[in-house]
């Protein structure tokens, strides 16, 4: 019962954190400092040395690294042609309608309202995904 209202507690922070990000205007200190904090949470509980794991590693799976091979080869070809496009810009907050970045794809849907909320859930359940695993 312990485990489940933290659980539900959980959740209701986060949605509590989403809703509150979300009225942040985009490209403020505001904006910054709520995605900079989530990050940093994140980062910190990914690398923590959880006590009781030896130093050695466990074989790895073969199939394991030949799925995360395939899999960094989109994500490196995405995040280059994000960085090809931001280069590209006039000004970093000046979108290039030539060449342009993922968020500026997603503008109409993240402009406000209930779009930004649910980007903001979805991306604080992918950080916490990230942390469970």
């Amino acid at each position: 019962m312990a485990g489940r209202r933290r659980g539900t507690l959980a959740v209701a922070a986060v949605a509590l954190y989403a809703a509150a990000a979300s009225f942040t205007p985009p490209l403020s200190v505001a904006a910054t400092v709520a995605v900079v904090v989530p990050a940093t949470v994140v980062l910190v509980l990914a690398t923590r040395h959880r006590p009781g794991h030896g130093q050695q590693r466990p074989a790895t799976d073969p199939r394991l690294r030949r799925t995360a091979a395939a899999w960094a080869v989109p994500v490196v070809l995405g995040a280059a042609l994000e960085l090809a496009a931001w280069l590209h810009q006039p000004a970093y907050n000046v979108a290039s309608p030539d060449l342009p970045t993922l968020s500026l794809l997603l503008d109409p849907v993240t402009d406000g309202g209930p779009g930004r909320l649910v980007a903001w859930c979805i991306w604080l359940y992918v950080g916490w995904r990230v942390v469970r695993r």
